[in-house]
């Protein structure tokens, strides 16, 4: 669409493991035996909307759309965003836990980035919900676990990360909008090297010598590598009393 020159206010994306959860939440009618579903939202005159929509129509149809739903009125596409909005929180009727990766790769690469996530999500035995803005290529895969089993959390973060090594790898970034914080420093050295943190530290150290703004996050450090996700666990130096969470 975007290589035919066409702008759509949004293109989402939403796949079978998320239509699933997003129908049990808030009952979208979305088709549960497709693959995926793809959102599209055209605005501008009624002339131009009219044209990129038989435009649209014809693209979804020459790369194989198992069906085409056209709202026709406010209300019902409000029925069709509902699913997508709820989409996250909607997660918790098929996983009792779920990790967030936020991850950003060129639109043409979607496909086998895709695919790849399929791969790590067999190897590491763990269901991966993508619902994503495929506009712009900002992926945020939903790996879900159960942190009642033992070792399954430390899956999944072995498994979120190993999705922002193939964002890199297809030339894309460890972050599509959500920045980089405590969670993803570790990813830091996917994209840059020793002297690149270096650089950044120094910058940051210009503006903030004292190392009081967000205070051990961004950079990677051994603390934050080792740190899981999940319910936040007391250090053991909390618990003697040498430190402090803050």
């Amino acid at each position: 669409m975007i290589a035919g020159g066409i702008l759509p206010a949004a293109i989402e994306m939403m796949d079978a493991v998320t239509i699933e959860a997003a129908e049990a939440a808030v009952n979208a009618s979305y088709p549960l035996e497709c693959g995926a579903v793809l959102i599209v939202e055209l605005d501008g005159p009624t002339a131009q909307v009219e044209e990129d929509l038989e435009r649209v129509e014809e693209i979804c149809n020459a790369n194989g759309a198992k069906e085409i739903r056209i709202a026709s009125d406010p209300q019902d596409r409000y029925a069709v965003w509902r699913g997508r909005k709820a989409a996250f929180a909607a997660m918790g009727r098929v996983s009792p836990d779920y990790y967030v990766q936020d991850g950003v790769v060129p639109r043409t690469k979607l496909p086998a980035v895709l695919r790849r996530i399929d791969e790590l999500s067999t190897a590491h035995g763990l269901r991966v919900g993508n619902v994503f803005h495929a506009g712009d290529g900002n992926l945020h895969p939903l790996v879900l676990y159960d942190g009642r089993i033992e070792g399954q959390a430390e899956r999944a973060e072995t498994l979120a990360r190993e999705i922002l090594v193939a964002c890199v790898d297809a030339g894309g970034s460890i972050t599509g909008e959500h920045g980089v914080g405590a969670d993803k420093a570790c990813a830091m050295p996917l994209m840059f090297g020793e002297d690149d943190i270096a650089a950044m530290l120094r910058v940051r150290a210009a503006f903030d010598p004292a190392g009081l703004a967000n205070p051990g996050k961004l950079f990677p450090t051994p603390r934050l590598c080792g740190e899981v996700p999940g319910p936040y666990r007391v250090h053991p130096l909390e618990k003697a009393g040498l430190a402090d969470r803050f």
